[in-house]
């Protein structure tokens, strides 16, 4: 704990620097954080097109799919923001850039968590805000104080898992470099998967991305609990409230794994 407070203000002051940076030119600020925001919305659009035109997606309604696809938006983004650096890491790996990460007196995943912050991906996390105002207006939803407190841990435990994935496919990377778009299908993909119901894929879909990549622990058994929704595959009406712990041990795993390929890592000699 004291190590963290230690190296906060030094996060804080990197983070700072980035953004004064990117803000150097303002139209050009302005238009990426505008035409990202654009992007994404399209993505919600096409949520409410679908649900528009069907009433419902496996008996989930146009509220309930849009609290779905904001809380797993919300935490993409988050996560993006925080471990941005991870994303991109293969060309790291293949420019030979991260033997100067090796070379500073600083902590390696410390250092990727700061190398980047891109404020763009800010409008992506703006929609996802949208989209929970838009649901939270459909449903009416009346939560206790316990209820409102476990909607902040599921957001933070999805963020978390996002960070896992990211860093596991950076760590993939001491290997595979060239494997990045295969990645993206558990990144990117996963938050697209994430913004339906689980139950609407296949079994073994559901099975695969609950006990082997556990994304169903970011929104989906969270949501059972806080819509009041039955689970459909009969599961214990414990597993909404294990979303937290899968969530640390998940991150845990990967930092364990990302360290082993940090010591293992080999120049590139460039």
């Amino acid at each position: 704990m004291a190590r963290v407070r230690h190296y906060l203000p030094l996060y804080f002051r990197l983070i700072s620097a980035q953004l004064r940076s990117q803000m150097q030119y303002r139209v050009s600020f302005v238009a990426d954080l505008a035409g990202n925001f654009l992007i994404t919305l399209l993505d919600l659009a096409m949520v409410g097109i679908l649900l528009t035109r069907f009433s419902a997606v496996g008996g989930w309604t146009l509220g309930e799919v849009l609290f779905l696809y904001g809380a797993s938006s919300v935490s993409f983004s988050v996560a993006e923001l925080l471990v941005g650096g991870f994303d991109d890491f293969d060309a790291w790996v293949v420019r030979g850039e991260f033997d100067q990460v090796l070379l500073r007196p600083l902590p390696v995943t410390f250092q990727m968590m700061t190398a980047r912050f891109h404020v763009r991906r800010i409008g992506r996390l703006a929609q996802a805000i949208i989209a929970l105002i838009l649901a939270f207006s459909l449903l009416n939803l009346h939560w206790t104080t316990f209820q409102i407190a476990f909607f902040g841990v599921m957001l933070a435990g999805g963020a978390l898992l996002f960070m896992s994935i990211f860093i596991a496919g950076a760590t993939f990377s001491f290997w595979a470099p060239q494997a990045h778009e295969a990645i993206n299908i558990f990144s990117y993909g996963g938050q697209f998967m994430t913004t339906y119901p689980m139950h609407i894929y296949q079994q073994w879909v559901v099975s695969f991305f609950t006990f082997v990549i556990p994304m169903a622990f970011i929104n989906y058994y969270p949501s059972l609990y806080l819509l009041g929704k039955p689970d459909p595959f009969g599961l214990p009406a414990f597993m909404p409230f294990l979303s937290p712990v899968v969530a640390v041990v998940a991150f845990r795993i990967t930092i364990a794994l990302w360290r082993i390929g940090v010591r293992r890592y080999q120049s590139t000699g460039t």
